[in-house]
């Protein structure tokens, strides 16, 4: 599965109203600092910087829901998390980079093998 297996949730108009009210959601019973849409777009955040597959991700889900207090609403699976942020049109894309920070191997320097900046291999 990739994004665009999720291309039709993003044009759900019920769809899209559910994950706003998710912005609301408490993450669980009294937490005041995260919200269920929140805490998820922190995690993906982690999940996309460190490149966790997908399996990976569900795993840490399920042990997120185990570690919190009865009655959270963290997502169970990948799939629910990327129902959810999928409705309201968020995604990422991979691009590899200069493990110096120099530059993007996007564009002009998507072919490159080697930073034309400091020469450090891809």
């Amino acid at each position: 599965m990739d994004d665009n297996d999720f291309d039709d949730f993003g044009s759900d108009p019920y769809e899209f109203a559910n994950v706003i009210g998710d912005g609301d959601q408490q993450l669980y019973p009294g937490c005041r600092k995260y919200t269920k849409l929140s805490a998820l777009v922190k995690l993906y955040n982690l999940k996309a910087k460190h490149g966790m597959s997908d399996v990976c991700f569900t795993e840490l889900l399920i042990l997120q829901g185990d570690l919190l207090p009865e009655g959270n609403t963290i997502p169970a699976s990948m799939y629910e998390a990327k129902k959810t942020l999928c409705a309201l049109g968020l995604s990422y894309e991979k691009m590899h980079a200069c493990p110096n920070d120099c530059i993007l191997y996007r564009k002009e320097y998507e072919d490159s093998t080697n930073c034309p900046t400091c020469g450090i291999s891809r």
